[in-house]
């Protein structure tokens, strides 16, 4: 069970483009080693949330504390200095590196004493990875690459994974595999965000839920307040289709 103390609590937290808020007075705390996750149709803002979070976007207001520290005007590098990591599936890895170089880029900020043995933990993770960890990362299949991506962040041993619907187009192999990676390695170790449209996939991870609808946290839920993923899915629908 993830611990009492909420180490991430985002506050008011908006984020507007010119006169449009894509994140409006969005309020989020999560425990530690706890998986919160986030659901909303597409443009509900979601992404823009995380993104604000990790620093990638700027907060029009609102604050960002993390184990303690208000880091709402840190810049992105300086977050994950502090443990947090964005993946998506649209994180892009170095083409033209090596698989092996790109896992090297992800653990900038590791100790080179514990370099080795995060790389081959990886390599254990996803041994597609190691049979081509000499190979360019720019001939991996799709299913490959979110493997790379995911374990580009595993080797900097994040304590906040900030996760962007990192299973959207997989396959069903592939999506097992990230899931198992993430129950057995990251839950309950790391804190995590996860915004998903797979309902069913991230109800294996999630403790708690939130949904956004039009840039709001609409509604908010544990786990034992559903039955089962099923009923998960209802739940989202009803919401998905309410209007305002």
């Amino acid at each position: 069970m993830p611990g009492g103390t909420s180490p991430l609590k985002v506050r008011d937290l908006t984020v507007a483009f010119g006169k449009v808020a894509a994140v409006r007075d969005v309020s989020i705390t999560a425990r530690e080693g706890e998986t919160v996750a986030i659901f909303g149709a597409n443009g509900s803002g979601k992404t823009t949330f995380l993104k604000a979070v990790a620093g990638l976007v700027p907060a029009t207001r609102g604050k960002v504390a993390w184990r303690g520290e208000d880091v709402t005007a840190l810049p992105s590098h300086e977050r994950a200095a502090r443990g947090m990591r964005y993946v998506s599936d649209r994180s892009r890895v170095a083409a033209r590196m090596t698989v092996l170089e790109n896992l090297a880029a992800g653990a900038w900020l590791l100790p080179p004493s514990r370099w080795s043995a995060a790389r081959e933990r990886v390599f254990s993770l996803f041994p597609p990875l190691a049979e081509k960890a000499r190979s360019l990362a720019g001939v991996l299949s799709g299913g490959e690459r979110q493997m790379l991506i995911l374990g580009r962040a595993l080797v900097a041993e994040p304590t906040l994974l900030l996760m962007d619907e990192p299973f959207l187009g997989l396959s069903r192999e592939v999506l097992d595999r990230l899931l198992s990676v993430i129950e057995n390695t990251l839950k309950g170790r790391a804190t995590i965000l996860l915004a998903e449209h797979d309902a069913e996939g991230a109800y294996r991870l999630l403790d708690r839920y939130v949904i956004f609808r039009n840039g709001l946290l609409v509604h908010e839920g544990r786990r034992s307040d559903v039955a089962d993923a099923k009923e998960l899915v209802s739940l989202l629908y009803r919401h998905f289709r309410a209007k305002g």
